[in-house]
């Protein structure tokens, strides 16, 4: 994944949480889609969806979790991705508020460009018990999530410590 892009879609999101949009849109790649879906199943985005330079309909957003990329048999399949339109796809992100507050206050970028930042399973039991890891700060608040990037995909540090898994520290995410 480019920790560019990364850090670009992390800012992204906050300035547009921070700003109340209900839906924004960011380059399509797969691992940026793969890291959104982690945020749905962990509940800070509402949807994600995959379309194009315009706004898909509001009846595409849908709130249920979809690893497919298309539908061929939906009332409503979605365009199929060519040579021609890959550099127009967008990825749809509604995002979620609670009592009018956003529930994505903050979202930060662990492993930068110039420092990827690797831990092993042992390293990221110590960040889930809330202790410091290298510069790394642990997880202490209330619905605070890191994601890490792993051979078996993107997935929440709880969730790589419950399968022992290591791997490279994408973000921070911080709840309202």
């Amino acid at each position: 994944m480019s920790l560019v892009l990364l850090a670009h879609a992390c800012s992204h999101l906050q300035n547009a949480s921070a700003a109340r949009l209900g839906l924004t849109s960011l380059p399509s790649t797969l691992q940026l889609h793969n890291l959104l879906l982690s945020l749905q199943r962990s509940g800070y985005v509402s949807s994600v969806t995959i379309g194009g330079p315009t706004p898909p309909p509001p009846s595409s957003l849908s709130p249920i979790l979809s690893t497919s990329h298309f539908q061929l048999n939906s009332p409503n399949p979605r365009p199929l991705i060519t040579q021609e339109n890959v550099a127009s796809r967008r990825l749809w992100v509604g995002l979620k508020y609670f009592r009018n507050e956003p529930v994505l206050r903050k979202v930060q970028v662990v492993s930068k460009p110039t420092r990827r930042v690797w831990m092993p399973v042992h390293k990221l039991e110590q960040l889930c018990r809330g202790n410091k890891e290298g510069y790394v700060k642990g997880l202490r608040g209330v619905g605070e999530s890191m994601y890490v990037t792993t051979d078996r995909g993107i997935m929440e540090v709880r969730e790589c410590v419950e399968r022992k898994l290591g791997g490279m520290l994408l973000c921070r995410v911080n709840a309202m």
